[in-house]
């Protein structure tokens, strides 16, 4: 007979801290016993097992119940990304100076919002991700974004929530009299307008005007902008209250799709080359594989190699900088917008370098139709294709003559 010796613990609230998906958690325990002449499931037991065994008597039932709750910390909200712009419309001497002040003004505000604002760096490298390198290519963009056109695309390159648009549309002063004494009156004029990302769609705007009066009689040459900065610290503080209340009601987009698009790319290369197919019988994996070996075009997306032209390549879906290259030609590089089924065709053209060594895009072509017949013969195949409707571009130079109407 073995004689087991039980610890209960009757009504105790146990409290154990554990590590779960990298946050700390906590199970209570509560552990109680169950009266057997009041618990329905121990007299149900009970009669059971004296059912089960009639020639002895069941003298006790007992049972523990052990209920145990997880509790975890709450998760933390995440807060939104916002990138501000400004742009100076007013033609004040000195004002596209202020520009940077007054991004770091509202920023500042933003800032103590509750959004987390991206500074000139992290916007610069975000360009930087996409090949937007030039200040050229930059202005372009945000000029974009002010006139309604670019600011997903933009969202996107910079990873942000929110895009902030803040124009200086005004800045002035006139002079008035205060009873017997000059007054110069500074009026600054402001708007802005913060776009979700998703879509581009607006969720806030306003418009803002106020004014300074300064005594004395303002004289052209004088330093204005002391006066309106002091505008501009108002602008500041009262946008960023507003924005504080109205940020947590604003829409945010939904979350990135990541299921990869399929999509595909092409160049006049590969046409060049479908054109010599024609004269080739061969299996099709060959006649791939000499596109892509004599074609020689390599196509990346954002800065990574994913393969040859022709072909089909998956990404997910949104923008994305695609370059596609060439030894002897431009490289072509733009940022485009990858969806399921996409086809890019590229027109690739003849690079400096190109021209010095080809003369022309006809001393291209004979070229390409050259190597290409000369890769087909060491892969054992014969090749038979007309060139007559070819411009002759001579054996000057190059030592090119495309006249031969076969190549065997």
């Amino acid at each position: 007979m073995s004689v087991q010796t039980c610890v209960r613990a009757v009504g105790c609230l146990v409290l154990t801290a554990f590590a779960a998906s990298g946050l700390w958690a906590q199970v209570v325990t509560e552990a109680e016993k169950l009266d057997p002449n009041a618990s329905a499931e121990l007299k149900a037991f009970k009669a059971k097992v004296q059912a089960a065994n009639p020639g002895m008597e069941v003298v006790a039932v007992e049972a523990d119940v052990v209920k145990r709750a997880v509790l975890a910390p709450l998760p933390q909200p995440v807060n939104p990304k916002i990138a501000i712009f400004v742009k100076n419309q007013t033609r004040v001497a000195g004002m596209d100076d202020e520009v940077d002040g007054v991004r770091d003004r509202i920023s500042a505000e933003l800032a103590g919002a509750g959004l987390i604002v991206l500074d000139k760096a992290e916007i610069a490298d975000g360009f930087n991700r996409f090949k937007i390198t030039t200040a050229e290519e930059r202005s372009g963009l945000v000029e974009g974004i002010f006139t309604g056109g670019s600011t997903v695309r933009v969202a996107q390159m910079l990873g942000c929530d929110y895009i902030m648009l803040v124009s200086i549309i005004g800045a002035s002063h006139t002079s008035r009299t205060a009873g017997d004494k000059p007054v110069t009156i500074f009026t600054l004029r402001m708007s802005t307008k913060v776009n979700e990302a998703a879509q581009g769609s607006s969720v806030y705007g306003a418009n803002w005007t106020n004014k300074l009066p300064v005594p004395g009689q303002y004289t052209d040459g004088g330093d204005a902008l002391n006066y309106y900065n002091d505008l501009f610290d108002q602008w500041a503080t009262a946008t960023g209250e507003e924005i504080a209340q109205k940020a947590p009601t604003w829409r945010r987009g939904p979350a990135a799709d990541t299921t990869l698009a399929e999509f595909s790319v092409s160049t006049t290369v590969d046409e060049l080359i479908q054109g010599l197919e024609g004269g080739v019988r061969a299996p099709n994996e060959l006649l791939d594989e000499m596109r892509r070996l004599v074609g020689g075009v390599t196509v990346e997306i954002d800065g990574a190699t994913v393969g040859s032209s022709p072909g089909t390549f998956k990404a997910t879906p949104g923008l994305h900088q695609m370059r596609v290259t060439r030894q002897w030609m431009q490289p072509w590089q733009q940022t485009v917008n990858i969806q399921p089924g996409a086809t890019f065709r590229v027109a690739l053209e003849l690079s400096d370098a190109g021209l010095q060594r080809y003369r022309s895009l006809e001393g291209f072509r004979a070229a390409v139709a050259i190597g290409y017949a000369e890769a087909v013969m060491r892969k054992g195949v014969k090749i038979n294709f007309d060139t007559s409707a070819w411009r002759d571009v001579g054996n000057r130079g190059g030592e090119i003559n495309v006249q031969q109407n076969a190549v065997q």
